[in-house]
């Protein structure tokens, strides 16, 4: 197994300055054991990363070299990747955009700091300025544009109607009921599952989430009983039960995912380029090298993107590094599947090799990428974390992990940088 793991090209944009991580591009518990020897015509090489700032007239493609070496100054392993600078410019027209993911997206951040970054003229880093460029599409919004966020999906579930979002109301179509205004907003428990009373009508009753309610995938039964609140208490059983909102995409008369018939519905334009961030679900398996439970999924969505839309690009941008410094401790304790601290990373870095190996494949170049999201985020500073005692009996204070795979805010504006550099690239080579 390999220990540098670098994509075809990182993006970089003139004037942004470009950050690669060695904990995001060197698979080791410890890569500072090693010494990092990084050879390039640009940029600068720190104790923990590289770093470059493209001038004007630096557009073009460098090569980057990294060599790991002993104390003995003997070489352990080289690799190499491409510095691709772009000069940033307008589109030659307005383009479409749509942006989707798991809990990543779900906040809307990645995606609109690239948005912002691109087409507003403020805010640190300044945005280009490039007014009235981008119009990004989604049922969910955060500020003026839209996405697809949805906390603990994963490849299939954007294919299949399995999963509902974490928030998503619930349905049940009844014979009768005897429930009234004063039963508002009582708790009712199905499944182990609470659920409070939010609409009544004569034939259909809207129940929204309780407390501890937030699986993408909930178990609910036909019977509802009360728990508390309300003055009917008798159990409530529903003929039908139907979830308020499931996969965006998803069209039942193919069963999978229609992209025209989404744009159509929300009477959104065609899309120019589609940006996916999957998924740190679903990774059952440290140190996992088989992702073959994904494929079928990732093909399909592939394939029915450009079959709806020949034109469009599509970038998928690869998951981050998780905790390394307690965060998947706080989450998931000492067993389970994701208990396996450096198992994890590993797997990150299997995951990102495997969606850059995909994307080359002949059928797919032409129109899809991969772009590398781990090597461009600071994982040791990125990730919450808090402070804590070193020990019950001293009050020395340390910095522990409190979070697995979900960053700060620094981190998903830094996932926002990754976009950006891969959106500034993207338009620079279609869109001029």
């Amino acid at each position: 197994m390999k220990l540098i793991y670098l994509p075809d090209k990182y993006d970089l944009v003139v004037g942004d300055r470009f950050e690669l991580f060695y904990r995001g591009i060197i698979r080791s518990m410890n890569p500072y054991k090693y010494y990092i020897y990084i050879n390039c015509d640009k940029g600068n090489p720190y104790p923990r990363y590289f770093s470059y700032t493209p001038k004007e007239n630096e557009v073009g493609d460098y090569k980057l070299e990294v060599t790991l070496f002993d104390d003995f100054h003997n070489e352990i392993e080289k690799a190499e990747t491409i510095l691709h600078v772009v000069n940033p410019i307008r589109p030659k027209r307005k383009l479409n955009v749509l942006c989707f993911g798991d809990s990543l997206t779900f906040n809307g951040v990645w995606p609109y700091e690239g948005y912002r970054r691109f087409t507003k003229d403020d805010g640190e880093p300044q945005g280009l300025g490039f007014k009235d460029s981008l119009n990004f599409v989604g049922s969910m919004q955060k500020e003026e544009i839209g996405y697809e966020g949805y906390g603990g999906w994963q490849w299939r579930h954007f294919v299949k109607n399995e999963a509902v979002p974490m928030n998503a109301s619930v349905w049940l179509e009844v014979e009768h009921h005897n429930l009234d205004d004063n039963d508002q907003h009582s708790v009712w428990e199905s499944a182990n599952l609470k659920w409070v009373l939010e609409s009544i009508t004569p034939h259909k009753l809207k129940f929204k989430r309780g407390v501890g309610n937030y699986s993408c995938l909930p178990n609910v039964d036909l019977t509802f009983k009360n728990v508390e609140g309300g003055i009917h208490k008798e159990d409530i059983v529903a003929k039908r039960i139907e979830f308020e909102q499931g996969n965006p995409f998803y069209d039942e008369t193919i069963d999978g995912p229609n992209f025209k018939k989404y744009c159509e519905k929300h009477q959104y334009p065609d899309l120019d380029l589609v940006y996916i961030l999957l998924t740190w679900n679903g990774q059952y398996k440290a140190y996992n090298d088989d992702f073959s439970h994904f494929e079928p999924f990732i093909i399909s969505l592939l394939e029915r993107i450009h079959n709806d839309y020949p034109n469009c690009k599509i970038g998928l941008l690869g998951i981050q590094s998780p905790s390394i410094n307690g965060g998947i401790a706080a989450n998931y304790g000492a067993h389970g599947f994701y208990h396996d601290v450096f198992g994890e990373v590993t797997t990150a870095y299997n995951y990102a090799e495997y969606l850059q190996k995909l994307v080359n494949r002949n059928e797919f170049k032409s129109y899809c990428r991969y772009i590398d999201t781990k090597g461009q985020f600071d994982v040791e500073n990125n990730m919450p974390k808090a402070l804590v005692k070193v020990n019950n009996r001293n009050n020395t204070e340390e910095y522990i992990g409190t979070n697995g795979v979900h960053p700060t805010m620094e981190g998903y504006l830094q996932i926002g940088d990754v976009f950006y550099r891969a959106l500034v690239a993207d338009i620079d080579k279609y869109y001029k």
